[in-house]
C-alpha cells in the first residue's frame, strides 16, 4: 500500500474515532428519557402509601411592612443655638431625664442678666413711688397736700409696678431660655438617629435626635381594603420575622381608618409580644384572612426534594409507581404540607424510602 493510501485511511479512521467520542459524550448512546412523568423502576415499589387528603381550609394573603414602635419621639431645639456637645448615639438607651444634648448658652446668659439688673431698678423704682405716693396721702390728711399731687404719685406707682411685672415676666422667659441649652429625654427609650453633630446650629422644631420605646414594638402593614374590612381590634394575626427566622403571635393594635388611593390598602398596626431581639425596622410579614379554599395535604415524608424542585411518587391504578413533580404551599402541622399543584385529592403517594 502506498504512502498516499495509507494516509488516506488513516485519515478516514481519524474521522469514525472522533465521530464516536462526540456521539458518547452527548448521550447519543444512551436511552432518553423525556419530561414529564417518570415511571419508577419496578423494584423501587414503596413499603407503604397514603392517600392524599383533600380538605377546606383556610388560606392568608401575607402582607410585607416593617417593625415600628408606638411611641416615637423627636427631640429638638426650642431655641437657636450652636450645638457643643451631644452625649448619645444611635443606639444609646437613654431614661427619661437624661441629658441629651447642650447647647451654647452665653447669649442666654447674658440677656438672662441684663434682664435681672433691669428687674432690681424697677422694683427700686417701685418702691420708691410707693412712699411717694404714702408722703403724699399723708399731706393730704395734713391739709398741707394737694389732691393732685396725690394722684399724680398713685399713677407713677402703678407705672413702676406695670414695669416691674413686664421684666419678672422676661425674667421667667430668661430663666426658661437658659434652661432650654440642655436638652434632657423626655422618655425611656433608644435613641434611633442622631441628626446632628457638635458645631451644627441648632433649629427650633428641626430634629436632632429620634427615640423609640423597644417594649412597645407593632408590625405596620398596608392590607388591601377588601381584606381590610373584615378585621377588627383585638384579633389575633401571626407574624413573621425573617430575619430571626421566627413566628409569633400579634394581636391587631390598631386599623387606620384611611384607604390610600392609589394602592387602595389600609394601614393595620399589629402588637408584638416583648422580645430582645426585635428592632425598630425590621422586615416584617403578617397573615391575613383571606377567606377558605380547598386545599391537598400530603405527609411530609412524601415530598422529595432534588434542588429547588419538589417531587411525589404516585401509585396510579395499574399499580405502577410514578415520579411527579408538584408544587407544595405552606406547613400544615409539623407532619404534613400543603400541595399546590401536581396533585389531586385521593390520589396515593408513597411514603418512606425510595
Amino acid at each position: 500500500m502506498s504512502s498516499r493510501i495509507r494516509s488516506i485511511v488513516e485519515a478516514l479512521a481519524g474521522t469514525v474515532v472522533l465521530a464516536a467520542a462526540i456521539a458518547w459524550l452527548s448521550g447519543g448512546c444512551n436511552e432518553r428519557i423525556g419530561s414529564g412523568r417518570v415511571e419508577a423502576p419496578a423494584d423501587a415499589a414503596p413499603a407503604q402509601t397514603s392517600a392524599a387528603r383533600g380538605e377546606r381550609g383556610p388560606v392568608v394573603e401575607w402582607a410585607s411592612g416593617s417593625v415600628e414602635s408606638a411611641r416615637r419621639t423627636a427631640v429638638a431645639s426650642r431655641i437657636l443655638a450652636r450645638i457643643e456637645s451631644i452625649a448619645v448615639a444611635a443606639g444609646s438607651d437613654v431614661s427619661a431625664g437624661d441629658l441629651l444634648v447642650r447647647l451654647d448658652a452665653r447669649d442666654a446668659d447674658a440677656r438672662q442678666r441684663e434682664i435681672g439688673e433691669a428687674l432690681r431698678g424697677a422694683r427700686a423704682s417701685a418702691e420708691r413711688a410707693r412712699t411717694e405716693r404714702d408722703r403724699a396721702r399723708e399731706l393730704l390728711g395734713k391739709g398741707v397736700g394737694s389732691q393732685q399731687a396725690l394722684d399724680r404719685a398713685e399713677r407713677e406707682l402703678r407705672v413702676a409696678n406695670a414695669e416691674a411685672d413686664r421684666l419678672m415676666q422676661s425674667a421667667s422667659e430668661a430663666a426658661a431660655a437658659v434652661s432650654y441649652a440642655e436638652i434632657r429625654s423626655p422618655v425611656s427609650g433608644r435613641v434611633v438617629d442622631r441628626l446632628a453633630e457638635p458645631g451644627d446650629t441648632a433649629v427650633p422644631g428641626r430634629p436632632l435626635l429620634r427615640i423609640y420605646d423597644p417594649s412597645v414594638l407593632r408590625v405596620e402593614v398596608p392590607v388591601r381594603e377588601s381584606l381590610a374590612v373584615g378585621l377588627r381590634v383585638g384579633e389575633p394575626l401571626p407574624v413573621e420575622i425573617p430575619a430571626l427566622d421566627a413566628r409569633m403571635t400579634g394581636v391587631i393594635d390598631e386599623i387606620v381608618p384611611f384607604a390610600e388611593p392609589g394602592a387602595r390598602t389600609l394601614l393595620v398596626k399589629v402588637r408584638l409580644p416583648a422580645d430582645p431581639r426585635l428592632f425598630a425596622g425590621m422586615f416584617a410579614r403578617a397573615a391575613i384572612p383571606a377567606g377558605e379554599v380547598e386545599r391537598v395535604i400530603v405527609p411530609r415524608a412524601a415530598v422529595e426534594r432534588v434542588g429547588q424542585l419538589a417531587f411525589v411518587r404516585v401509585k396510579g391504578a395499574d399499580e405502577r409507581i410514578e415520579r411527579r413533580l408538584v408544587t407544595t404551599g405552606s406547613s400544615v402541622g409539623d407532619a404534613e404540607i400543603e400541595v399546590l399543584s401536581g396533585l389531586v385529592a385521593n390520589e396515593q403517594v408513597a411514603v418512606g424510602a425510595n
